[in-house]
């Protein structure tokens, strides 16, 4: 089992959720109102800095990884100015 866990503009929520959608990726989490600073423009809700970003984990198979990464993929290169990211890591359920 892997996690799966990408940090997106809010803007780009529906996107991932009609992605989502369309290759069959029913179970995640989404966390809506995420502050943050990475390698794009910080999202931190405030006068300076309004914007937010979305968050989404997502515990699956290898083959749902290999979706979601090929998602991240698309995203990247049809949103080049928004910063998407996305770390796998593996996962032991107990």
């Amino acid at each position: 089992m892997n996690r799966v866990e990408l940090i997106f503009s809010q803007a780009l929520e529906e996107d991932f959720a009609e992605a989502f959608r369309q290759n069959m990726i029913q179970r995640f989490t989404e966390l809506p109102a995420v502050k943050g600073q990475g390698f794009s423009t910080p999202k931190l809700g405030d006068e300076i800095w309004p914007q937010l970003n979305a968050m989404m984990i997502v515990y699956c198979s290898d083959d749902d990884e290999a979706k979601i990464e090929k998602i991240v993929a698309d995203m990247r290169k049809k949103y080049v100015t928004e910063g998407i990211a996305c770390f796998v890591s593996k996962a032991h359920e107990r």
